[in-house]
């Protein structure tokens, strides 16, 4: 099976509760935006492939 991509960055984000995490990873990863998220439980990620520079990166953003 051959990469779809040329680098692969994970990526973390951390904060405070109810800070805005998941509302920053949806506009991020899907362009859109809910402003009636409840908390996370557990682990949510996103997965969004970019062109930089004629590369493509795949970003995992937990």
């Amino acid at each position: 099976m051959s990469k779809t991509y040329d680098h692969l960055f994970k990526l973390l984000l951390i904060g405070d509760s109810g800070v805005g995490k998941t509302c920053l990873l949806f506009r991020f990863a899907e362009d859109s935006f809910n402003n009636s998220f409840i908390s996370t439980i557990g682990i949510d990620f996103k997965i969004r492939t970019i062109d930089l520079d004629g590369k493509k990166i795949k970003l995992q953003i937990w």
